[in-house]
């Protein structure tokens, strides 16, 4: 009797899991899934002159990663052209940024 009921469980739950079409798993790692970041090759020019090139998210701070902190400070990333962190930055101290295109 146990094992009919088993086996019986085992069979709805695997139609319902092959009817869902796994649209239940492609929902939850959809929400997991990396995205490729978007990256703007930039010159940021900083409060003293000094001037970086790199590639950055946002032309502003960065919505996902960037940290605004009491005081002002902020926490930015700079990044090389594959998208792996090179270098962070406080956009306080930002003067401007300037784009540069790819060709140049």
């Amino acid at each position: 009797m146990v094992k009919k009921y088993l086996s019986s469980l085992l069979i709805v739950s695997l139609l319902f899991v092959v009817g869902c079409d796994n649209s239940l798993t492609n929902s939850i790692s959809d929400k997991f899934e990396k995205k490729p970041l978007e990256l703007i090759k930039v010159e940021i020019t900083f409060t003293d002159d000094e001037a970086l090139i790199g590639y950055v998210t946002a032309l502003g701070i960065e919505q996902e990663k960037g940290r605004v902190y009491i005081g002002g400070s902020s926490l930015n990333y700079l990044y090389d052209k594959n998208g792996n962190i090179i270098g962070a930055y406080n956009y306080q101290r930002v003067l401007y940024m300037k784009i540069i295109n790819e060709e140049e």
